[in-house]
């Protein structure tokens, strides 16, 4: 299943990077975001380990992030975690000096063949809102950031 979100964001690209690579300060702006672990850190590669909640529903995962802030671009992949697979990426597109957007792309699989049908819908649903709801907190952190360096 692949998904796509985007937002347009009231901050030039650097900031919003910046924000994106933050990811252990997720948690004190994005609700469903419990806990974000770096486990480990070299060069343009990070290994962190995740912990979501969806709607009542914990999941935890590991997964692999190469970012190219030239580029302002992050690639993600599953590392190990409750779905079979989870990759994607998010690219930060400049709008003009002081807006861009933002977008996310993901694609994903469960790995349980007679229940897919039923609750993969249901899934995608849910997933499709986490990712709105993420791209809304970065771009409210991110203009909180460009507001406060004018």
């Amino acid at each position: 299943m692949n998904l796509k979100e985007e937002i347009e964001i009231n901050a030039n690209q650097d900031i919003v990077f910046k924000v994106m690579l933050d990811l252990e300060k997720f948690p004190e702006f994005m609700e469903d975001v419990k806990k974000i672990t770096i486990l480990q850190d070299e060069g343009n590669k990070r290994i962190s380990e995740w912990e979501a909640e969806i709607d009542g529903l914990l999941f935890k995962w590991q997964e692999e992030d190469i970012y190219y802030p030239q580029e302002y671009k992050l690639t993600y992949k599953l590392i190990k975690g409750d779905l079979d697979k989870f990759e994607g990426y998010w690219e930060i597109i400049k709008l003009n000096d002081n807006k861009s957007k933002l977008v996310i792309f993901l694609s994903f699989d469960l790995n349980i063949p007679t229940l897919k049908s039923l609750i993969m819908p249901t899934i995608k649903f849910k997933v499709k809102k986490n990712l709105a709801l993420m791209l809304k907190a970065i771009k409210s952190r991110a203009e909180s950031l460009a507001i406060n360096q004018i």
